[in-house]
């Protein structure tokens, strides 16, 4: 005759699902839940089998699964490629879940052209939003020449304060940037409020720190 009590799956499951719900960080609330599904199956299969019990435990589990998975990838860089990982990096105030849904709309370009491609022209409209990510753009400003190392993105004045281009931006054959549409980003913004917030914080930062930069003597400004 067996000593344990099945009924004692029942205060463990119970338990867990307690210290859950105490928790307000929803992936270990996620997993604890998980854990005491688990229990609760071991205890139908010891009073039973309950299979009606069992199959339902089983498919909240599935969905609870389903449901960690879209934490995890909104929390962590999992499954990005390495290109989408060292982008990723010039957006530190977003998550790596509105870093996604940022990069569902954008384009990677690599520039073929033998004359370039033209970013954005001095004193016109622009619509979109560009990242350097690898090579040297060049820059016009005020009949000024300079080059515009990756790591930089072009257009962030014009998107923050919706207004005309601050300077002529072309990126050279060989240079590989990422572009956004304006609409888009803006679109999602409306949607996902977070994350159009930390998008205009990170341009926001990137604007401050270029103009700062441009009251050092002698260096010109870079933002456009």
């Amino acid at each position: 005759m067996s000593i344990f009590d099945p009924e004692l799956l029942i205060y463990l499951g119970a338990g867990l699902l307690l210290i859950g719900y105490a928790i307000r960080d929803e992936l270990k609330l996620r997993v604890l839940i998980a854990v005491s599904s688990f229990v609760y199956i071991a205890y139908y299969f010891a009073v039973g089998p309950l299979w009606g019990a069992i199959i339902t435990s089983l498919l909240m589990i599935a969905v609870n699964f389903w449901v960690l998975g879209q934490i995890i990838l909104e929390r962590t860089t999992l499954r990005m490629s390495d290109d989408e990982k060292a982008l990723y990096e010039a957006f530190e105030t977003l998550t790596p879940g509105q870093f996604r849904r940022a990069l569902k709309c954008a384009d990677w370009i690599t520039v073929s052209k033998a004359e370039g491609n033209l970013l954005t022209q001095e004193n016109s409209p622009s619509n979109t939003l560009y990242y350097i990510f690898e090579g040297d753009a060049v820059v016009e400003k005020e009949s000024q020449r300079f080059g515009l190392p990756a790591g930089n993105f072009v257009g962030e004045i014009s998107f923050v304060l919706d207004s005309k281009a601050s300077a002529t931006v072309t990126a050279p054959p060989g240079v590989r940037y990422v572009a956004w549409d304006w609409d888009h980003l803006r679109k999602l913004s409306v949607k996902h409020p977070n994350l159009g917030n930390a998008l205009n914080m990170r341009l926001t930062r990137d604007l401050a720190e270029k103009l700062t930069t441009s009251y050092r003597p002698g260096v010109p400004i870079t933002s456009v």
